[in-house]
């Protein structure tokens, strides 16, 4: 085969069916800031016009200035001040758009289109084990691809409350997406991916809830960004849930029961045979087909048939995995032989 046409084999195996792009939005504000308040009904309308999507993860922390007393700050000054230091905040309101557009209050809807558009290689799903008050949190982080990080990388899981009673300029209103913890402590949980790919890690930490915190009010909002201070801090990607709604289940058993697919295929690129893994919700079964760049069907059967496939010629090759309720998940995969 030329190298011209293994180089191009190589890149279309690369473009991955990548993860949904989850946007973390984080504003920080403070109750004695009045340029804030003049911005939150726009901040407001932006998140309640895009929270429904999924596609939006919300954190807004508080500073202690211009008021050392704002209830929010003082209720977790500790890791508040970590999440400001980590853009050196010197002045509220102050936006970002997963960790490296800085925009502006009137101007949200075009960043964050302009962040969906970016392909997304890292998943993140969330289970508990436990109660409203108390339990273990089990998150995993599957790497479609290999990252390529250079600086240290960390899971920020942090949980918010809504409808918050404010005070300040919001005496009269309610602090929305109030920073109350991050699960994972300080400085997050750290993530190495070592292949291959993809690649899944598990973390378990545990939580507990605040008696002052409204828990039908609380939100887990899980981003993957670099560790504290250093200066790549695009967000990998994030998840958003309503804690009330994180899955009940034993770490990887409830994996299970989530309402999505996950498909992997392996070694990428192969000399023709390779490993296809599926993950489905509990008692859901699924069918693979193998598709070649033409749309002619090399092989198909259910999940169990199809844990290992061989193929004759080179090419680059399309592996579906779907399910009769209409969920699906593909990949690419090179063959070079």
């Amino acid at each position: 085969m030329k190298k011209g046409m293994i180089l191009m084999m190589l890149a279309l195996a690369s473009i991955s069916f990548a993860a949904q792009r989850v946007v973390l939005f984080e504003d920080f504000t403070n109750s004695a800031c009045g340029p804030c308040w003049n911005v939150e009904t726009q901040i407001n309308a932006f998140i309640a016009a895009n929270i429904g999507s999924g596609n939006l993860c919300v954190v807004r922390p508080h500073v202690n200035w211009p008021s050392p007393s704002d209830p929010i700050y003082l209720a977790n000054p500790t890791e508040q001040t970590i999440r400001k230091s980590q853009y050196g905040v010197s002045s509220v309101p102050y936006f970002k758009m997963d960790g490296i557009l800085s925009v502006s209050a009137y101007n949200l809807q075009t960043p964050f289109n302009q962040r969906l558009e970016v392909p997304a290689i890292i998943a993140i799903d969330v289970a508990r084990s436990g109660d409203s008050q108390s339990g273990t949190l089990s998150f995993r982080i599957i790497a479609e691809e290999d990252p390529e990080w250079e600086i240290p990388m960390m899971l920020w899981p942090i949980i918010v409350e809504n409808n918050v009673p404010g005070t300040g300029y919001w005496s009269n209103s309610v602090f929305e997406q109030a920073f109350r913890k991050n699960v994972c402590g300080l400085y997050g949980e750290p993530l190495t991916f070592s292949g291959p790919f993809p690649d899944t890690i598990y973390v378990e930490t545990e939580y507990s809830i605040d008696a002052s915190w409204d828990v039908d009010e609380l939100h887990l909002a899980t981003f993957v960004q670099c560790s504290y201070q250093f200066f790549d801090r695009e967000v990998e990607n994030a998840h958003w849930v309503k804690f009330l709604n994180v899955g009940i289940g034993e770490s990887e058993e409830s994996w299970g029961n989530s309402n999505r697919v996950l498909l992997s295929v392996g070694p990428n690129p192969s000399n023709g045979t390779f490993a296809i893994s599926a993950v489905l919700p509990e008692n859901t079964p699924g069918n693979i087909e193998v598709f070649d760049l033409s749309g002619r069907t090399v092989a198909s059967g259910t999940v169990a048939e199809m844990q290992n496939i061989s193929v004759d010629e080179s090419g680059i090759y399309l592996v579906r995995l779907s399910t009769a309720e209409g969920l699906s998940a593909t990949q690419s995969i090179a063959v070079i032989k």
